[in-house]
């Protein structure tokens, strides 16, 4: 034989590897599942955070404080328009939360020691209808709201009992 018939009739001796057929383990391993459940844990965790609902309850009871002293401060201003004088149920003093500067609740309520608004409530088309209450202050007959004026013709009315650190008080220069 010739060389060129053997050079053409060469057998290659390199071995291919075989693939072998990749195995779909449908099994999780226990690092997969914790790794999984951490994530899950820490998106739960930001949204609780921005969410928080005690600090929007919180938020929603002041803003009631808010427009329950403001709605006291403004039939106190209609009913010291009318009568032209600031009524003397309330005390004069140059700090509004003091023992006897609660405001009384409305109806047959013990108003002793405590700023007896009843003026507002009589009957009369333009007057309050009830006193309103704090929304987590609980008294036999308080409001938990309080009330006082200077002598020089400015009522404040606040709301000692609010959360989150702040203070609600408004005031309102009458004459």
């Amino acid at each position: 034989m010739e060389d060129s018939q053997l050079i053409g009739n060469t057998i290659n001796f390199v071995l291919k590897k075989k693939e072998k057929p990749k195995k779909v383990n449908e099994k999780f391993k226990v690092t997969e599942i914790l790794f999984v459940l951490s994530a899950v844990g820490v998106v739960v965790f930001l949204a609780l955070l921005a969410i928080n609902p005690s600090k929007e309850a919180a938020e929603a009871r002041n803003l009631k404080r808010s427009a329950d002293i403001s709605t006291i401060l403004t039939y106190v201003s209609a009913y010291t328009r009318t009568n032209r004088d600031i009524p003397e149920e309330i005390p004069i003093s140059d700090k509004c939360v003091y023992f006897t500067h609660e405001i009384c609740k409305t109806g047959p309520y013990n108003c002793i020691d405590l700023v007896d608004m009843s003026f507002l409530t009589e009957e009369s088309s333009d007057q309050l209808v009830i006193m309103p209450t704090d929304p987590l202050y609980i008294s036999a007959n308080g409001t938990g709201y309080f009330i006082s004026q200077d002598g020089k013709g400015n009522v404040v009315v606040c709301a000692p009992h609010a959360e989150r650190n702040e203070k609600i008080s408004f005031s309102k220069y009458m004459y």
